[in-house]
């Protein structure tokens, strides 16, 4: 039987900024002002999940407050599809973007009623040729040429950092409008990288999907795998830069089966699944304990928190535990989910951000009126 990892509330290597401001950030004087959100990993069923998490803050009118949105994997799908419409959402003077769920909230919807892992497989081959299948769907599907040098101003508006694995030096990838590489890796200014290639770069889940060979303008090329791999909740590119931390995880459950399956194949996923979890457990304690220590201020909400777990709970978004155990269960593919599913892990995502930002005493958080989608986490 799955098992869900506690998660709860109970929140109350650096990317590639200055050194000044990590300095700053050691010394806990970083301006109140810097807010980054992370977007962790879990395929369709996390890019979901984010998509009512989004949808939660631009009703609060947070989006355009943002100073840096980091993610990876399928947090790095809605993410790069939220930078690349960021200037046709139309943002009013509340700081509500009109167009947000006609830019980014329905396209995301359409691409998860399509399967493009297994067809990437069929059509690729073999590793590397995968990866591309994966990128042209996310081209096809949602970005349509774009670069990364379409995502927003950073001067002016969020930054939005794409993470990925470098196979070769074992250390992150950030892809932004600024730049692309690692502190290990040659660094390119103004990357022209297609955004579909960084999406599947972040999201080249191993072994499958990994790994996606990126060539560099200058020469050279990066074998990169999923974000996931050496940060799964995304936040190494926030905490050293930002005061406040929003933490999004739709990183699901973990089972803990009996007897756990040993073979080549499957015995290799299951220890991919164990590497994965315990990552993301280390980096969960580290923001916690930021939160805790007072260092941090923010909030952290997981698809697998009991919804019980929340002090404060909106009544107008009722969550049975039963049904968000459900939720967390979907499986992290980037394969079809059916409509109501779909509508769910939305909604379930909403409701988390809303009780979470209540519990941990965010401002400027109007209750909210009810789910996006009608059903709510479905029937119990």
């Amino acid at each position: 039987m799955p098992t869900v990892e506690p998660a709860g509330p109970e929140v109350s290597s650096t990317g590639p900024g200055t050194a000044q401001a990590t300095e700053a950030a050691e010394a806990g004087t970083l301006p109140t002002s810097t807010i980054g959100l992370c977007l962790s990993g879990g395929g369709y069923r996390a890019m979901l999940y984010h998509v009512g998490v989004l949808r939660r803050l631009n009703e609060a009118g947070w989006l355009p407050t943002l100073t840096r949105i980091s993610s990876v994997s399928g947090g790095s799908i809605v993410a790069g599809l939220l930078g690349c419409a960021w200037a046709d959402l139309e943002f009013e003077e509340n700081g509500v973007a009109a167009r947000f769920h006609d830019c980014v909230e329905q396209p995301i919807l359409d691409l998860a009623e399509r399967t493009i892992d297994v067809r990437a497989v069929l059509l690729g081959l073999w590793p590397g040729r995968i990866s591309r299948q994966v990128q042209k769907a996310y081209d096809t599907h949602l970005f349509h040429g774009a670069t990364l040098q379409t995502l927003p101003d950073p001067v002016r508006h969020p930054e939005f950092i794409l993470l990925a694995t470098d196979l070769r030096t074992g250390t992150l990838v950030h892809m932004s409008r600024r730049t692309a590489g690692g502190y290990r890796t040659h660094q390119v200014r103004n990357p022209t990288l297609p955004l579909a290639q960084a999406v599947a770069a972040s999201s080249a889940f191993p072994p499958v999907l990994s790994p996606c060979v990126v060539d560099l303008p200058a020469g050279g090329r990066l074998y990169l795998t999923d974000g996931g791999v050496y940060d799964n909740l995304g936040v190494e590119a926030i905490t050293k830069q930002c005061r406040t931390v929003l933490v999004s995880d739709g990183g699901g459950t973990f089972s803990e089966p009996d007897t756990p399956r040993t073979g080549f194949v499957f015995g290799t996923i299951r220890v991919l699944s164990v590497l994965d979890v315990q990552v993301r457990r280390l980096r969960r304690r580290d923001i916690i304990a930021d939160y805790r220590s007072g260092r941090r201020e923010g909030a952290f909400w997981a698809i697998n928190t009991d919804p019980e777990h929340y002090t404060e709970r909106s009544p107008e978004l009722p969550c049975p535990p039963e049904r968000a155990r459900v939720l967390a269960a979907v499986g992290t593919r980037l394969a079809r989910l059916s409509r109501d599913t779909c509508h769910q892990l939305v909604n379930w995502g909403y409701a988390s951000a809303e009780h979470s930002l209540r519990s941990n005493g965010m401002p400027q958080i109007g209750r909210a009126a009810g789910f996006p989608y009608p059903g709510g986490l479905g029937p119990s």
